[in-house]
C-alpha cells in the first residue's frame, strides 16, 4: 500500500485524480466508522477500470446463488457486499474468493467473478494518527460471482467475527434491506 501522506496533506494519487476528472459516480453520500471517528465521502462507479493497485486496500463482491443473492448483517446493519481487506501480494479475484468464504461460508466460483465497478472513498477529517492506509483517498473494488456449495451449512459464522450472520435474500429484498449509505442498490441494479 502506497502512504500518499509523503505527497503533502490532502494530495490525490494523480491517476485517481485523472479517473475523478472523467467519470460521474452513480452515487455520492458520506458514512462515518469507528462510531464517528472517521468520516468520509463515499462514492459508488458502476464501470470498471483500470485503477491504482496500491489504493485498492479491499474487496466487495455480490454473490448470486441462483436467484438469490448473499445478505450479510453485522452492527451496523445489513448488505449484499461480502468483503473485505487485501492481504499483502493478493490478486483482488483472490482476495474476493476468500473475503466471501471467510464472511459467509459461500465458496465463489472463480470463473464467475466479473467486475461491476469501484467505490472510492475520501477522507473528511485529518489523517488519524498511525493510520497505515491510503490517504487521504483508499478504494475497493465491486466483483458480483456466483457460488453453488457453502461449507459449514447455514450456521456458518464469520471467522473475523464482523458480520453476525448471513442468508439468502431475493434481489428486491436485498435492495429494500439495504442502507443507501452503503451504496450496495446501484450495484444491484447491474444484476
Amino acid at each position: 500500500m502506497v502512504d500518499m501522506a509523503g505527497k503533502g496533506a490532502g494530495a490525490r494519487h494523480p491517476l485517481l485524480a485523472a479517473l475523478l476528472a472523467e467519470r460521474e459516480p452513480a452515487f455520492t453520500g458520506e458514512v462515518s466508522w469507528r462510531g464517528g471517528a472517521m468520516p468520509l465521502r463515499l462514492s459508488a462507479h458502476t464501470t470498471p477500470a483500470d485503477l491504482p493497485d496500491e489504493l485498492v486496500t479491499s474487496v466487495r463482491c455480490v454473490v448470486r446463488v441462483g436467484e438469490l443473492v448473499v445478505f450479510c448483517e453485522n452492527p451496523d446493519g445489513g448488505h449484499p457486499l461480502p468483503g473485505g481487506r487485501r492481504e499483502p501480494g493478493e490478486s483482488h479475484a483472490d482476495t474476493a474468493a476468500r473475503e466471501v468464504h471467510e464472511e459467509t461460508g459461500w465458496l465463489l466460483e472463480r470463473d464467475s467473478l466479473r467486475v461491476l465497478g469501484w467505490l472510492h472513498f475520501e477522507h473528511l477529517a485529518p489523517r488519524p494518527p498511525g493510520y497505515a492506509y491510503p490517504y487521504p483517498d483508499f478504494l475497493q473494488v465491486v466483483f458480483q460471482g456466483t457460488a453453488t456449495r457453502r461449507d459449514g451449512g447455514p450456521g456458518w459464522v464469520d471467522t473475523d467475527g464482523y458480520e453476525q450472520s448471513s442468508r439468502l435474500v431475493s434481489l428486491a429484498e436485498a435492495r429494500a434491506s439495504t442502507s443507501d449509505s452503503l451504496a450496495a442498490p446501484v450495484f444491484l441494479d447491474l444484476l
